[in-house]
C-alpha cells in the first residue's frame, strides 16, 4: 500500500465498504494482521475493531457518504492492540478512475483520546458547575418568595395599625396623653409601612434578576499570563462559558502593561514563565501603588514540585495543574468580590 510507512494510520476501501488496505501504522495500533483487516466484507473484516457502541453509527455515516460519493468525517473508539478502546478522528475522501468510476474510499486515522477524554472532562464539570448554580438559583428563589409573602401579609397589617391609630387619635381630646400614645402608634405604623413596602421592591428586583440567567463571571475581567497555547485555550473556554472577559499576556512584561491599559479585576499567572517568572510577576504588581493595580486580586497556575509558596510570595490563591474547571471558577467569582465581603 502506498504511504506504508507513514506513522498515521491509512486505508482504503471499495466501493461494497470492504476494506481494500490498510497501512502499518493501522496495524501496529490495532493489532490486526493484514489477512485479518483484508478476510471477508466489511462486517467480518477490519470493523471488529470499532467499538461495539459505535459501530452502528460508523456504518451509517459511511453508507451516506458512500452512497452520495461525499468526504466523511467522524469521531468513533478504535480498540487498541492493548484491547483499550481509544477515540480517533477519521477523515475519508471517495477515489475516482480517469473515466469517473467510482472506486472507493481513502482515509486517515489519527488518535485524539487524550483531547476528547479532556473535553468530556471539561463538559462533565461544567455541567456540575451549571447544576450546582441552578440549584443555588433555584434555593434563592425559593427564600425570596418566601420573604416576599412574608412581607406581602405584614403590609396590610401595618396599613389597618397605622388607619386605626390615625382614626383613635382623632377622636381623643388634642394634647392628652392617650392622643400622644396614638399618634406614636401611627408613626411608627406608617414607617414600619415604608420599610415593608422598601423591602418588597427589593425583593422584586433581585428575583428579576436571578430569573434572568446571568453567567457566573458575568462582567469579570481576568488577565491569564500563560505560554502554554493548549492550556491556555482550555483556560480561555472555561472563563468564557462562565461570561468573564478575558485577555492574555505570554510574559511578565505583556502583563504588566496590560494591567495599565485593560484594568482587569482578577489576575491568573503561570509560575514557569519564559524570562522573568511569575514570582517576579507578583513582586513586580506588589511594588505598585492601589492606583496602578497593586491590589489587584491575583491567583498562581502551579506545577508540580513548585518550588516556593505563591501566597507568601503575594499571591491571593494558587490552582495546581492540572486545573479543574470547577476550581478555576469558584476561585476567580471569590477573588473577584469585593476584599471586604
Amino acid at each position: 500500500m502506498k504511504h506504508d510507512d507513514a506513522p498515521v494510520m491509512m486505508w482504503t476501501a471499495r466501493p461494497d465498504l470492504a476494506c481494500e488496505a490498510v497501512n502499518a501504522a493501522w496495524l501496529e495500533f490495532t493489532g490486526m494482521t493484514r489477512e485479518e483487516a483484508l478476510a471477508g466484507g466489511y462486517e467480518v473484516g477490519w470493523t471488529r475493531v470499532v467499538h461495539a457502541e459505535d459501530l452502528a453509527r460508523w456504518l451509517d455515516t459511511y453508507v451516506r457518504a458512500f452512497d452520495a460519493r461525499e468526504p466523511v468525517e467522524i469521531e468513533y473508539r478504535l480498540r487498541r492492540h492493548d484491547g483499550e478502546y481509544r477515540w480517533v478522528l477519521e477523515r475519508g475522501q471517495p477515489r475516482f478512475a480517469p473515466d469517473g468510476l467510482f472506486l472507493g474510499y481513502s482515509g486517515a486515522c489519527l488518535d485524539i483520546d487524550e483531547r476528547r477524554q479532556s473535553q468530556d472532562r471539561l463538559a462533565r464539570a461544567l455541567e456540575r458547575e451549571r447544576r450546582t448554580r441552578v440549584s443555588a438559583d433555584e434555593a434563592r428563589r425559593m427564600r425570596d418568595g418566601f420573604i416576599a409573602s412574608v412581607l406581602q401579609q405584614m403590609q396590610p397589617v401595618t396599613q389597618a395599625m397605622a388607619t386605626w391609630a390615625a382614626q383613635l387619635r382623632a377622636e381623643l381630646p388634642s394634647r392628652s396623653d392617650a392622643a400622644r400614645a396614638a399618634e406614636a402608634i401611627e408613626e411608627n405604623a406608617r414607617t414600619q409601612e415604608r420599610i415593608v413596602a422598601s423591602l418588597l421592591v427589593f425583593s422584586t428586583a433581585q428575583s428579576t434578576r436571578l430569573s434572568s440567567g446571568e453567567p457566573l463571571l458575568a462582567g469579570v475581567r481576568v488577565l491569564l499570563v500563560e505560554d502554554d497555547p493548549q492550556l491556555r485555550d482550555t483556560l480561555l473556554k472555561v472563563l468564557s462559558v462562565a461570561g468573564a472577559e478575558t485577555r492574555v499576556a505570554a510574559t511578565s512584561a505583556e502583563a504588566l502593561d496590560a494591567l495599565c491599559a485593560w484594568r482587569p479585576d482578577v489576575l491568573l499567572s503561570d509560575l514557569a514563565l519564559r524570562g522573568e517568572d511569575g514570582f517576579s510577576l507578583i513582586r513586580a504588581l506588589r511594588a505598585r501603588t492601589a492606583e496602578d493595580g497593586g491590589c489587584l486580586r491575583a491567583a498562581a497556575l502551579t506545577g508540580a514540585g513548585s518550588p516556593a509558596n505563591p501566597v507568601a510570595a503575594g499571591y491571593d490563591a494558587a490552582l495546581a495543574k492540572p486545573i479543574e474547571p470547577v476550581a478555576l471558577l469558584a476561585t476567580v467569582a471569590r477573588l473577584a468580590q469585593p476584599v471586604n465581603v
